[in-house]
């Protein structure tokens, strides 16, 4: 079986029984992230990597290249095998049509790649519990607000339905309830970014709806609870505050049943879509990894 069937199968399996995905999981406050560069691991490879931090039993999500634990004085142990790190590379083709007013188009072929990792759990000679320290740096709640205040082109946010968050794409706006309403900041600041990350949908944004609105109970809909569901989480982590566990078991039920019928293009397209969203939040460019060598795989 295909690592990335065994990702979804594990996802469906958890949520059919009311658990929240293993995406959900901060681990003490940050998500899988490159132990020697300190950062985090992007779109699908947060899935990928979480699930065999899962499997594995790792205690820590930290990570680094075959080369980057040898220059830091490690080795890899005996019969440990690599966990390859899925990105996509960028081929363009160029074809001569005629036409009226030009002859050249240029077409855009996104061609996955993969690169090895291995767990710092899986090496000798490292010592862990000093890129843990490192990469647990406590953040404050400002950080949240920091985000929300610098976020670029941020549609309007009210607190007037004290009962009701959500994010209405007709109006670009934004309604989450006072944080006093909520159990704990962490929960005010987790359904706050999950919003915002529906609004980087408007055609203003990242344009990800179809005629500006996102129907109830349409397969659009479930699709973009995902993307919003992993954007908050990333957002969370970025921050430094553990995302709180707030959805019903039905609500995860449905989840599992849209992903059974879409498979793994719903999951890996939602993970790339909501890296989009925290990258527009955040005012990040995306960037490629560096020095590595690669290989075409097939997922």
């Amino acid at each position: 079986m295909k690592m990335i069937d065994k990702i979804v199968d594990m996802v469906i399996n958890e949520l059919e029984n009311g658990k929240v995905p293993v995406w959900r999981k901060t681990w003490k406050d940050f998500m899988p992230m490159n132990a020697f560069s300190q950062r985090s691991y992007r779109g699908f490879n947060t899935l990928l990597l979480s699930y065999c931090c899962e499997e594995h039993k790792f205690p820590y999500p930290l990570f680094g290249t075959y080369k980057q634990i040898s220059e830091a004085g490690g080795r890899v142990k005996k019969g440990e095998k690599a966990i390859p790190i899925v990105f996509w590379k960028v081929n363009e083709e160029t074809k001569y049509v005629k036409t009226l007013d030009r002859e050249v188009c240029v077409n855009k072929r996104f061609i996955p790649f993969y690169y090895n990792v291995f767990n710092l759990s899986q090496t000798e000679s490292i010592d862990l519990e000093k890129f843990v320290v490192v990469a647990k740096e406590n953040n404050p709640l400002e950080t949240c607000d920091s985000v929300i205040a610098n976020m670029q082109n941020c549609p309007k946010i009210t607190h007037d339905n004290q009962s009701h968050a959500c994010y209405m794409p007709l109006r670009d706006l934004v309604n989450v309830p006072e944080i006093r309403y909520f159990d704990g900041s962490e929960e005010f600041y987790s359904t706050m970014f999950h919003e915002l990350a529906h609004s980087t949908g408007h055609s203003s944004r990242l344009n990800r709806f179809e005629n500006n609105a996102v129907v109830f109970g349409k397969n659009s809909y479930d699709y973009e609870e995902l993307v919003a569901e992993m954007a908050a989480t990333m957002l969370c982590s970025h921050c430094g505050i553990e995302q709180t566990v707030d959805n019903s078991v039905a609500y995860l039920t449905g989840w599992a049943q849209f992903l059974k019928s879409e498979r793994k293009t719903t999951l890996f397209g939602a993970a790339t879509k909501a890296q989009m969203a925290v990258d527009y939040i955040l005012g990040n460019n995306i960037e490629q990894p560096e020095d590595v060598e690669v290989e075409q795989i097939t997922i």
